[in-house]
């Protein structure tokens, strides 16, 4: 089994911390190894894994992009930086990280960013799963600097900014040049009946398959308050339960096959 899986969604959602939560699932589940792939320009991914984040992979290309000091195009440049990607690895326990880091700066990135891609589908390969915290804007997604993926959810808070938000990124994600298996609604910090009718009006005529709700966690929040990351959590807590339940479904989709 392969599984993949991007998370999308406005800036204060909490998808980072349920793309954390989701490494978490995998590895409990005995999954791994699991590739954790921060390509959110806030780069806060490692903090909710507990671990330190490596080299951002902004810096190799825009070192790759500069005609000073970069090997030459071709077998040496492409080494090069297959190499540095190795070296910005973090390793964990059942995971690693890869940071991306800020968005391009105005050189040209076309043949660094070829190389990128092809290094990271390599390595890609090596891992059981892929879990990619995404920007707001999928600059990551958009540049096609990933696999494809079997899962991209968009996270959204009840409050009508971030619905908003999610509606903008079901319409980009049409436009993605990667296949997308299946694409999901999840809103998270549900558990105030009063929003659901607002969530759902926000989303009448939207065809896109609706997630069971991540309930609002009290743990979760005080250990982001706190600094604690997501492996400090209860095994019971209401939000580590339910996305482990969603990473079971998953998992059990992805290995049933295609339009399971």
């Amino acid at each position: 089994m392969k599984l993949s899986i991007a998370v999308a969604g406005k800036g204060g959602t909490g998808k980072t911390t349920l793309s954390a939560l989701f490494v978490r699932a995998l590895k409990e589940m005995k999954v791994h190894p699991v590739l954790a792939v921060d390509a959110d320009p806030n780069s806060n991914l490692a903090d909710a894994l507990g671990v330190e984040a490596g080299k951002p992979l902004a810096e190799i290309r825009e070192e790759g992009s500069s005609p000073e000091g970069s090997p030459a195009s071709g077998v040496g440049r492409a080494r090069a930086i297959e190499d540095e990607i190795q070296r910005a690895i973090t390793e964990a326990e059942g995971f690693d990280l890869i940071t991306m880091g800020r968005p391009e700066g105005p050189r040209c990135y076309c043949y660094v960013n070829n190389l990128l891609r092809k290094s990271l589908d390599d390595l890609s390969k090596n891992y059981a799963a892929v879990v990619v915290d995404n920007e707001a804007g999928l600059e990551h997604l958009s540049r096609r600097t990933t696999n494809d993926v079997d899962f991209l959810i968009t996270v959204m808070n009840p409050a009508l900014p971030a619905i908003r938000a999610a509606r903008r990124v079901v319409s980009l994600c049409r436009e993605l040049p990667i296949n997308i298996g299946r694409q999901a609604l999840l809103v998270n910090r549900a558990g105030r009946p009063e929003t659901e009718e607002l969530i759902a009006r926000e989303l009448a005529g939207i065809d896109v398959e609706r997630l069971p709700d991540v309930p609002e966690d009290d743990h979760v929040e005080q250990a982001g308050a706190v600094g604690q990351d997501v492996f400090s959590l209860s095994g019971d807590s209401p939000a580590v339960l339910t996305v482990k339940g969603l990473v079971e479904r998953f998992c059990a989709a992805v290995s049933a096959g295609p339009g399971s």
